[in-house]
């Protein structure tokens, strides 16, 4: 069941619309837009028969080649079509660059934060302790979020460490040392002896966090998901509205893919993560 049977080409013709240089190099199985030869985007419909291993060996076969393919998702482009155009623009070095030196850091508050990370972050606002904004001549050009410090008994007794949770810039705009600024100003109001972050592997190698200082130490597998076809927002199964897991808790008869498939929702994965820690001289 898919929301649009002229998904790809309606990706196609936007992208033809603003660059030159576009074309189709796959179209089965795998649906693929060349961009400027730069980034490639393989457009998956929602009704498809793909494992999440022939997703991972695409990235794979492309990046031995030293090419980014990213995964766009057909909800996903219709629900964050400015967020995904934006990104595309980013990877295609057509946004206008800002100077983080020039930029001062402020401390947002939660409208701030929300407000900011729905215009311009793919997966949207999310909840964390501490949430900063980088401004130029007033106005807020990025926002880095968060979390709160946690104990790592594992790695010692006082051992602490802390994610960055959201990076995200004002569409349009690429800052320069932006994310190493934020990074900076939150180690120096909080001590901990490692940060942690997660690239999305549907849309990232991870190589901003190589060269910020991160080490790569995990690859976490894919994972699946659902989403409400009528609002397009997406649910890992623990996170589903509590009137769902009710009713279904509330039945025996189906699993829990049957039965939310008959709710108007339809479910689908991601290829996982890369993890990354950066770490600090707090011993």
């Amino acid at each position: 069941m898919g929301l649009n049977p002229l998904f790809q080409e309606d990706f196609f013709l936007n992208l033809q619309n603003e660059y030159h240089s576009v074309s189709m190099v796959e179209v089965e199985p795998f649906y693929i837009i060349d961009i400027k030869k730069i980034v490639f985007v393989h457009l998956v419909p929602l009704d498809n028969l793909f494992l999440p291993e022939q997703l991972l060996s695409l990235q794979t076969k492309y990046q031995e080649r030293g090419l980014l393919l990213v995964h766009l998702w057909e909800d996903v482009w219709f629900s964050k079509r400015e967020q995904v155009l934006s990104r595309i623009r980013s990877f295609c070095g057509h946004n206008k660059s800002l100077y983080a030196r020039k930029t001062e850091i402020i401390a947002l508050d939660q409208k701030q934060t929300s407000v900011f990370l729905n215009e311009n972050h793919l997966q949207g606002y999310v909840k964390a302790k501490y949430n900063y904004g980088i401004t130029l001549n007033g106005n807020l050009v990025a926002v880095g979020c968060f979390s709160h410090v946690r104990p790592m008994k594992s790695k010692g007794v006082a051992y602490q460490s802390a994610e960055l949770v959201r990076f995200a810039t004002k569409s349009g705009y690429t800052i320069i040392g932006g994310l190493s600024k934020l990074i900076k100003y939150f180690l120096q109001q909080v001590q901990v002896n490692d940060l942690m972050t997660y690239a999305d592997r549907d849309w990232s190698l991870g190589k901003g966090y190589h060269k910020l200082g991160f080490r790569q130490s995990d690859i976490t597998p894919p994972a699946f998901l659902y989403v409400e076809i009528k609002t397009l927002n997406r649910y890992f199964p623990h996170r589903l509205p509590k009137e769902i897991l009710n009713a279904y808790q509330a039945q025996n008869i189906l699993n829990l893919d049957d039965f939310i498939l008959q709710r108007g929702f339809v479910k689908l994965f991601n290829t996982g993560n890369l993890k990354y820690h950066l770490y600090t001289n707090n011993d």
